[in-house]
């Protein structure tokens, strides 16, 4: 058994004059079988494909669905964004309501369509699983949020010459004594705290820097 896409309003009416007659026929007045219609559909290469059963849901949420892609994996102190569907004849105010001392909020709200739903894990955030809670019209929706653990931070520390690669050495967080091999000649000296653990230097890590002439004796560089 098969099937093949077929277009045009001599196969649309059918079936839309069909579907609308079953919402209409369990109470729903035009507008709000219109709606249900419209945020029941499923998109398709060409636009929205009538899906009765998503009609028949949202039709229980007065005419909105609300569709979340995807989920998010964040760390401490990150932000991430998920697309959002709001299936709805009309633009419509949409619930945030994020758990564990997440921050949430959803633009442009109230929303008709195409949305982002944008999330921030705090640093004190442990790690583990999350949810952000959707409603509107009397629907709901969940966008899963995954927390990671935050790597121990350290201190990095690279001397790096006029030409060739750069030395890199790493210290605990509260720092220490260090010794470096380098060839001689002037070298860049930079220290970075690198709080996410991934050896590079970020907008937001503090940071120092010394010019040195290697051999060198006594140099203190202070990060904060």
């Amino acid at each position: 058994m098969g099937w093949r896409y077929l277009q045009g309003t001599s196969q649309a009416a059918p079936h839309v004059a069909g579907a609308a007659a079953i919402l209409l026929g369990m109470g729903a007045d035009p507008d709000t079988a219109q709606g249900a219609l419209l945020a029941g559909a499923r998109r398709g290469p060409d636009g929205l494909l009538l899906h009765l059963p998503g009609a028949l849901l949202a039709l229980e949420g007065g005419g909105v669905a609300l569709e979340v892609e995807g989920g998010l994996d964040l760390r401490p102190g990150e932000a991430g964004a998920l697309p959002v569907r709001v299936l709805s004849p009309t633009p419509v105010p949409v619930g945030v309501y994020p758990e564990g001392g997440l921050s949430a909020y959803l633009f442009p709200n109230p929303a008709k369509g195409e949305a982002v739903l944008r999330v921030y894990a705090p640093q004190a955030t442990p790690p583990g699983p999350y949810r952000v809670r959707l409603r509107a019209g009397g629907q709901a929706s969940l966008a899963e949020v995954r927390v990671a653990q935050t790597p121990a931070a350290k201190v990095v520390l690279e001397a790096c010459p006029l030409a060739g690669d750069c030395a890199v050495l790493t210290l605990p967080r509260e720092g220490g004594p260090f010794r470096l091999e380098a060839s001689p000649g002037p070298h860049r000296l930079l220290a970075f705290l690198d709080r996410d653990g991934d050896g590079l230097l970020d907008r937001d890590e503090p940071w120092t820097e010394a010019q040195v002439s290697a051999p060198a004796r006594g140099v203190r560089l202070l990060v904060r």
